[in-house]
């Protein structure tokens, strides 16, 4: 697998300009392809299985939750008491209008905490949001975004729908403690750092 295709300029609420991305990105597939079969030893004969259905999008829209979600809060390696998942990949901001990619790492063995109050829409009793569109920053994104904090952040807010259901309540009346208690028994929340490499 290899992921190397960059496509900037585009906004990603546009029809438009997601089918030049969608373009684009089938167009830097072949060159990468065809580069790694000329330049790179072993790949000689290699050939292309697959690509991505759609283009990927890395950042769109965001909630306004109960809590934002800081640069600081991510580089403070900071703990809450309604965490329903931890992270410790680096601020890795793709420049969003040109080449460049700002990187910084957490210090080793530490992570922060996701707080329950980011997937809580703040003009929304009855909602949950988990993945790339909680309640964040841009720079915060950057590291919360990849797939196996998204999927914590999946499950915290399922069983929290469930949870809610099940006692009749909004998700905002829940019990924190509760929700956590019951993530850690099914073994989908451990606190304790994820690696950054």
């Amino acid at each position: 697998m290899i992921n190397m295709t960059r496509i900037v300029n585009v906004d990603a609420l546009d029809v438009d300009d997601l089918t030049r991305a969608e373009i684009e990105g089938r167009k830097q597939v072949k060159e990468i392809v065809e580069y790694m079969q000329e330049n790179v030893e072993g790949f000689e004969n290699s050939y292309l299985v697959t690509t991505g259905p759609q283009i990927g999008i890395r950042e769109s829209r965001r909630i306004m939750g109960e809590y934002v979600l800081t640069a600081d809060d991510v580089l403070e390696c900071r703990k809450f008491d309604d965490a329903i998942a931890s992270c410790s990949y680096m601020i890795d901001i793709h420049n969003p209008t040109g080449a460049g990619t700002e990187k910084v790492i957490l210090p080793k063995g530490q992570w922060y905490d996701i707080p329950y109050r980011c997937l809580l829409p703040k003009d929304f009793d009855n909602l949950l949001v988990a993945g790339r569109c909680i309640s964040s920053t841009h720079e915060a994104h950057s590291s919360l975004r990849i797939q196996p904090t998204c999927y914590a952040m999946g499950q915290a807010a399922g069983m929290a729908a469930a949870l809610s259901v099940d006692k009749g309540i909004h998700p905002k009346a829940l019990n924190t403690e509760e929700l956590r208690s019951n993530l850690l028994k099914e073994n989908c929340f451990i606190r304790e750092s994820i690696s950054s490499s």
